[in-house]
């Protein structure tokens, strides 16, 4: 306060003293008003009126004083951010609550230390750069530093600050607020990895991405999205119109439809194809879904990939795959050809010849006596006996009849019947639940069986085969074998190419089995395979 201040002051407490003593009464009072002891008497009560009168105004200033002083530390303590007030030397005069809390430690601990106790030596000088910057500068500063916490932990700080003067001693003091940035940082740090892994990502896999704004007709591409539609400042324009002339008439279309607003949200998955100096056209696949926020433009983006190899091997693969089945479709009319040569074969060269001997023998019939007439009619029942045979033979190769009859264990007893004859024998055991098998499993299984003997018939030089079939733990196991000269596993090409293994080797695989040759005195052979896996066309 001013000296000129206290003298307007204390005057008018003097003038507020001298008419409060005018107003008291001196009527029990003898001494003269003229004397100099009521001179005196006057100015000590005067005095002692100001001296009441000032303690009264610094009692009422006191108070107002203390209450501002607990409400704005109130606030300090209640502020989100740490603030410390250090002295000319750094160290801390005064911290609020959140300063404590960020620091993880209590008051005690943190008043009277120096604030470099908690900066990490390897950047502490950084903090003495900027206490001094602050004696430089009329306005704050900040920087960011690493700051260790009591518990041991790193925290990424900012630091703010200003150089102030003690209102009271006029010492110097820094105003210091401390900001926990640790996991804004880590967010950043997250945000650049995950970027980084992103563009590394795009561009390993020829990936780019894009964006659509209609109602501007502007168009962007990220430079992998340039790099894979060849691109370069002089060919476009970043204009909806300029990537229309860059796609060929037929797709543009698709790219129209795309950009028209919906504002459902939809999802983009759509094929076009550019134009190309090489002739093919390239195909560019692009997927993403349109965005659209309350009071802002609607527009798409997403990522585009160029699928123009992976299209030509896909028109690659589909046309080999159509090759292949005109190769299956013509190897299956190869074999239905040669089927109806065998079956024309077996009837011109057996049953015809005996039609055309019983024909002949009843043409001589007529001209025969009556003991010729009874020899001759033997002979035309032992050729039509045999002709039944024949045709009996080339049904049963055709349509095991007795196996739709009377089951699998039925056919392979008088396939076993039928094949054995005093130079080969054929043995059998069939479990009992082998009957249970899917009808077209039995006629599969029942075809391997059939092959297998009549290769041991024509080529082992066996005298002897014994067929097992075992259905056991859900799966069925057949075993062939013979006694003959065995087989040449060496032989791969034969095992591989042979007509015969070929046609047993497609059934198993339509099993979903296995197959297996070896050698054992004779050759045998064995398939295994699980019914439940088998799929019926």
């Amino acid at each position: 306060m001013s000296k000129t201040s206290k003298e307007v002051i204390l005057s008018v407490l003097r003038a507020k003293a001298e008419e409060l003593l005018a107003e008291r009464d001196f009527a029990g009072q003898r001494i003269p008003p003229d004397s100099e002891m009521a001179v005196l008497i006057n100015e000590l009560e005067i005095h002692e009126i100001e001296v009441d009168m000032q303690n009264d105004e610094l009692r009422e200033s006191y108070r107002a004083i203390d209450m501002e002083r607990s409400r704005f530390t109130g606030f300090f303590d209640a502020a989100p951010i740490g603030y410390f007030i250090l002295d000319a030397l750094g160290t801390v005069s005064e911290v609020n609550n959140t300063g404590i809390n960020l620091l993880h430690t209590h008051r005690d601990a943190i008043l009277g230390k120096h604030f470099s106790f908690w900066i990490l030596p390897e950047v502490k000088e950084h903090f003495y750069a900027f206490i001094l910057g602050l004696d430089n500068l009329d306005k704050t500063r900040s920087y960011e530093t690493l700051i260790r916490l009591s518990d041991g932990k790193i925290m990424q700080a900012q630091l703010g600050g200003i150089a102030m003067k003690n209102p009271q001693t006029d010492a110097a003091e820094y105003y210091i607020t401390l900001t926990d940035i640790t996991e804004s940082k880590n967010a950043a740090q997250v945000l650049k990895e995950t970027t980084e892994r992103l563009n590394q990502t795009l561009k390993a896999s020829f990936t780019g991405t894009w964006s659509i704004w209609p109602d501007k007709k502007k168009v962007y591409f990220d430079e992998f999205s340039k790099n894979i539609l060849a691109l370069n400042a002089n060919d476009f324009d970043d204009t909806l119109d300029g990537l229309l002339k860059l796609v060929i008439s037929e797709d543009r279309e698709k790219i129209r439809a795309v950009c028209e607003k919906s504002n459902t949200l939809r999802e983009i998955d759509m094929e076009f194809r550019l134009k190309s100096d090489q002739g093919l056209p390239k195909t560019i696949l692009a997927k993403g879904r349109e965005i659209s926020k309350p009071g802002e433009e609607c527009y798409f983006t997403g990522i585009l990939f160029d699928i123009s190899e992976r299209k030509r091997a896909h028109e690659i693969e589909e046309a080999n795959k159509r090759a292949q089945q005109r190769l299956l479709t013509q190897a299956v009319l190869d074999a239905q050809e040669k089927e109806r040569s065998k079956i024309s074969a077996a009837l011109h060269d057996s049953i015809c010849q005996l039609l055309y001997g019983i024909r002949f023998n009843i043409n001589h019939l007529k001209k025969a006596d009556e003991a010729q007439l009874k020899a001759e009619m033997g002979n035309v029942t032992k050729l039509l006996d045999q002709a039944i045979r024949e045709i009996r033979d080339i049904s049963y190769e055709l349509t095991p009849s007795v196996l739709k009859d009377f089951g699998f264990t039925a056919g392979i007893k008088e396939m076993s019947q039928r094949l054995s004859n005093s130079v080969f024998k054929i043995n059998n055991q069939i479990h009992r639940n082998a009957d249970k098998l899917p009808g077209e499993v039995q006629l599969y299984a029942f075809r391997i069986i059939q092959e297998l003997i009549n290769n041991s018939i024509k080529y082992s030089g066996a005298t002897q085969a014994s067929i097992s079939v075992c259905t056991e733990d859900g799966k069925v196991n057949i075993t062939v074998c013979d006694n003959g000269k065995g087989i040449d596993l060496k032989n791969e090409k034969h095992l591989r190419t042979g007509s015969g293994l070929r046609g047993i080797k497609n059934r198993v695989a339509m099993l979903n089995g296995t197959f297996s040759a070896y050698n054992n005195n004779g050759a045998c052979f064995s398939i295994s395979f699980d019914p439940a896996e088998f799929k019926e066309e």
